[in-house]
């Protein structure tokens, strides 16, 4: 099973630009690599917790950043509103 994200669906790729998403409060779905590291991704947890954000953690780095269509790792996609 693998994870399509379309490509005009709005979306951060990035723990950083995902989390930035979430604080203002943009994101409506987070996607967290089941292999991220847990301190890049802790951040992440907490605001999602905070927010009411749903978190999907079924998919690994490589197949994140293939739903995005780029050439790299990806530890979080958020979807936005």
């Amino acid at each position: 099973m693998s994870l399509v994200l379309g490509a005009d669906a709005r979306k951060t790729v990035g723990a950083k630009q995902t989390l930035k998403a979430m604080k203002r409060n943009e994101t409506v779905q987070l996607y967290i690599a089941k292999d991220a590291e847990k301190v890049v991704v802790a951040p992440l947890w907490q605001c999602a917790s905070v927010m009411g954000i749903p978190v999907d953690t079924t998919y690994s780095m490589v197949e994140l950043g293939k739903a995005c269509r780029i050439k790299v790792k990806a530890a979080a996609v958020g979807v936005l509103k």
